[in-house]
């Protein structure tokens, strides 16, 4: 019998979703795209486009803002740095205090050195949502090991969905990119899988049970992964395939909101507070 049933947490609502989604798909794809292009003329930052450059930085700033709407003090967020040591949310602010002017400097005067700080910030972002999470002890389904890991792969798998839809503007979509993303999409599924069925846990179990219902499976798992991961399996066994960009966007646009069904899942309907017994 429990004295304190469990509850959902209040602390985090939309905004906080936004913040998560937005910032993983932003690093995720700064980091696929550089990764595209290194693939395609074997060097880094001075081969990519202009605007490839300036999305995922006005990403993580829009998640940013959003954020502050739920915080309700945004000029209090230079505080967050003082607390490096021990603190993901400082390093998580951090992080992205880096990304941002870094990547718009590699726009304006592209240099190897801003594309690298860009990149470690990106990937320092990913991890530091993931940690956030992770360290709220007081949430069964946010405190497991596999949490960190889920942030970074759906940050990889919805920047994978972002570059697909970046690459409708060129005339022809790579290989390469194809089989990112399709790597991408089935790690990230095996990832999410894992995690709902990797726990024996009772409280954790009761916890996650909306997010294996039928309903929330077939969005996330059938329409977010196996669908996008279909449609790059066509674009890779028929190569010359004439409508490519109808795959391609199905692709990208099914990746995105399954990584949107999948951050709303875990921040709003599997976190629940731990009841005292």
């Amino acid at each position: 019998m429990e004295l304190i049933q469990a509850k959902k947490q209040k602390v985090w609502g939309w905004p906080g979703v936004v913040n998560f989604t937005l910032g993983g798909m932003a690093s995720g794809f700064y980091l696929l795209g550089s990764l595209s292009m290194v693939l395609r003329d074997g060097m880094v930052g001075l081969s990519q486009p202009a605007g490839f450059k300036l999305v995922a930085p006005a990403l993580i700033g829009l998640g940013f803002l959003a954020l502050t709407t739920e915080a309700g003090h945004p000029l209090r967020a230079r505080y967050l740095l003082r607390y490096l040591r021990r603190s993901w949310m400082s390093r998580e602010t951090l992080a992205g205090a880096l990304f941002v002017p870094a990547a718009v400097l590699d726009w304006l005067f592209p240099h190897p050195a801003l594309w690298g700080l860009a990149a470690a910030a990106a990937l320092g972002l990913m991890l530091s949502h993931g940690f956030i999470v992770y360290r709220v002890r007081g949430v069964t389904a946010w405190n497991v090991p596999l949490v960190p890991v889920l942030f970074l792969s759906s940050g990889f798998f919805t920047g994978g969905g972002l570059v697909l839809l970046a690459a409708l503007r060129g005339s022809a979509l790579r290989v390469g990119q194809v089989v990112i993303g399709l790597i991408c999409v089935l790690l990230d599924l095996a990832v999410w899988l894992l995690f709902l069925n990797g726990s024996r846990d009772p409280t954790f179990r009761e916890a996650t049970g909306s997010l294996r219902r039928p309903k929330s499976l077939f969005f996330i798992v059938g329409i977010g992964h196996l669908l996008p991961a279909l449609s790059l399996l066509l674009l890779l066994v028929l190569p010359g395939v004439g409508p490519w960009r109808v795959f391609a966007a199905l692709a990208g646009l099914a990746i995105v909101a399954g990584g949107v069904g999948q951050k709303a899942s875990v921040i709003l309907e599997a976190g629940y507070l731990r009841g005292l017994a």
